[in-house]
């Protein structure tokens, strides 16, 4: 059986998705209005590749920004894909992040504490520093990292500014 391709283009709330037989990508915000919505097609296009997954399997996460409820599913698809890795399929986590994002940074580490593929871990030089850049306190998980002004002009604009201690910008 051949698994069709999965695309979904990104969105100012939402991530690159591309998944495809050996290939997993995700790249981008991802803070959908409606997360179960957003995943679902996700979620089902995975349950049928781990029926008969590839041989090896590449999976491409890079994250700018990812609520909650997305770090979540995410999390709950790498558990399905690790039971498979477990299983004897080949596969490797490459998770992208730009310097200074130590929240970013962290979750990487936490996947990679939950799980047995391997993990590759990717420092880039921040895509935005020629714009502002905010340091900023998480007052609900306690991290801290930067951010840009664009994207903390998203968070007021969704109300989430009171959530957030801006530390230095």
């Amino acid at each position: 059986m051949v698994l069709q391709r999965l695309e979904i283009e990104k969105s100012n709330d939402t991530p690159l998705v591309l998944l495809e037989s050996g290939h997993i990508k995700i790249h981008g915000r991802s803070m959908p209005e409606n997360v179960l919505i957003f995943f679902d097609p996700i979620t089902d296009w995975m349950k049928k590749y781990t029926e008969h997954p590839a041989a090896f399997t590449n999976i491409d996460l890079y994250l700018v920004y990812a609520n909650s409820c997305s770090i979540k599913i995410i999390s709950d698809l790498l558990r399905m894909l690790d039971g498979k890795y477990r299983q004897g399929f080949d596969m490797k986590i490459s998770w992208t992040y730009e310097q200074n994002d130590e929240s970013a940074k962290e979750t990487g580490l936490e996947l990679e504490s939950m799980l047995k593929i391997p993990f590759e871990h990717i420092e880039i030089e921040t895509e935005t520093k020629s714009k502002k850049r905010i340091l900023v306190k998480n007052l609900l998980t306690g991290k801290t990292g930067e951010i840009s002004q664009m994207y903390w002009e998203t968070i007021k604009g969704n109300g989430h500014d009171k959530d957030f201690e801006i530390l230095e910008s």
